[in-house]
């Protein structure tokens, strides 16, 4: 085997992931297969580990798997093709994030409100969330 040549398994050990992962990278045409000699293991390069990392970056940002499918095959294109599918994409999923980060501050402020309540009521015998949540259940009890 060359020196550059790697098995899946070398490369799914580089690149954080198993080797069903890879393999499922390559069913959905996000790595190049190399193709499979007449006998022996097919044999992997550099180009492989660095689309593994291409693909786990682009999950990172929350990119899905339509996402990527979408930019390589738009990088087979001009540049501009590309780089306007990437800004496309990247914007949609900022807003996508932006929206999720929104809903979770407003969680996090309705839970230091209920937290706030609990402690203003520490040691007395009501509890004001209980009485909330119970008298949201008492129409379900048997």
């Amino acid at each position: 085997m060359a020196k550059h040549s790697k098995r899946i398994g070398d490369v799914a050990k580089e690149g954080g992931v198993g080797v069903e992962t890879v393999r499922f990278y390559e069913r959905e045409g996000l790595i190049d297969r190399p193709k499979k000699p007449a006998r022996g293991w097919r044999e992997y390069d550099e180009t492989a580990l660095a689309q593994l990392n291409q693909v786990r970056l682009a999950q990172e940002f929350g990119l899905t798997l339509r996402d990527m499918k979408t930019m390589k095959a738009r990088a087979k294109g001009p540049r501009a093709g590309f780089c306007m599918s990437v800004r496309e994409t990247l914007s949609s999923r900022l807003t996508q994030v932006e929206a999720e980060i929104a809903e979770l501050q407003s969680k996090r402020k309705a839970m230091k409100q209920w937290l706030g309540q609990c402690h203003k009521q520490d040691g007395l015998p009501n509890c004001p969330l209980y009485d909330r949540i119970t008298s949201l259940t008492k129409g379900t009890r048997k």
